[in-house]
């Protein structure tokens, strides 16, 4: 039996979705909003109750938000037809097929321990002491250095090279990037702009560290990017971020630590065998 607009109409509270408020359902909606938030059943089939709480996450999956009666009555029946199919002699015997089985096991999985780390998360207590001290450790007064550079990314080493030799006979660096370079920079003449070392590849970083102000390097620097030639015009020491920056930062590390001691937990009870491949 298809869901209709009629039938619909009484299930709209229990859904817990916004509707246009009729003058019937006006009255209730108040009593409704003081009553239990536990799911409530909406349907049955075959007499396995299908609750709000089961359109709601359908809703959020399929990620299709109903914007009226009509829509949510469709998304309503495109459910029911889940369930009636998965619930279907024919459904249970897909679901014993080794690649159906498998996918069900791994979804189950992935759930439940995106449930657990949401679980251990709630249960952090973010203490205002352990956070000023990890900042402390991690930043006090430490400034850092920053540097100004340009660059000319190219595809090969020798193209590199031979960049470098028109540099070494006076050159301009910026023309020969808006000229040669293939990075997105190109067109401002290789400019980066301010940048901390740990904003950048670490091949990248070490270099531009390793110049003084004004020079270039007189060897390619190999990335993952491809070769550059870097120039370094500037560096300055700034002072570090201030605690409410990095607030959020310190605070999802001490979340991770709880979620990882919590898994390390589990992971110690658990017996483990890495079965070798078959020949």
């Amino acid at each position: 039996m298809r869901i209709t607009a009629t039938r619909f109409g009484a299930l709209v509270l229990c859904l817990g979705l916004a509707l246009p408020a009729t003058a019937e359902q006006t009255a209730t909606e108040d009593q409704a909003a003081q009553e239990t938030t536990e799911p409530q059943t909406i349907v049955t089939i075959d007499g396995k109750p299908i609750t709000n709480l089961h359109f709601a996450l359908f809703v959020t999956q399929t990620g299709r938000q109903p914007e009226d009666a009509e829509s949510q009555i469709d998304l309503l029946n495109e459910m029911i037809n889940n369930f009636m199919v998965a619930e279907s002699a024919e459904g249970q015997a897909l679901a014993e097929e080794p690649e159906v089985k498998a996918a069900l096991e791994v979804a189950r999985a992935r759930l439940l321990a995106q449930s657990f780390i949401r679980s251990e998360i709630a249960k952090v207590k973010i203490d205002e002491d352990e956070i000023k001290k990890i900042y402390d450790e991690q930043y006090g007064n430490k400034k850092r250095q920053e540097f100004k550079a340009r660059h000319i990314l190219l595809n090969s080493e020798e193209d590199a090279k031979a960049l470098i030799k028109e540099l070494d006979g006076g050159a301009d660096f910026a023309e020969l990037a808006k000229q040669r370079s293939i990075g997105p920079s190109k067109t401002v003449g290789g400019d980066l702009g301010w940048f901390a070392p740990d904003e950048m590849v670490a091949e990248f970083a070490d270099a531009t560290a390793a110049l003084e102000d004004g020079a270039y390097s007189k060897a390619p620097v190999q990335t993952q990017f491809g070769w550059h030639v870097i120039l370094r015009e500037e560096s300055r020491e700034s002072p570090p971020p201030s605690l409410d920056t990095v607030r959020a930062e310190i605070t999802q590390k001490i979340q991770q630590e709880q979620v990882t001691e919590a898994v390390s937990a589990i992971r110690k009870k658990a017996n483990i065998e890495v079965q070798e491949a078959a020949q």
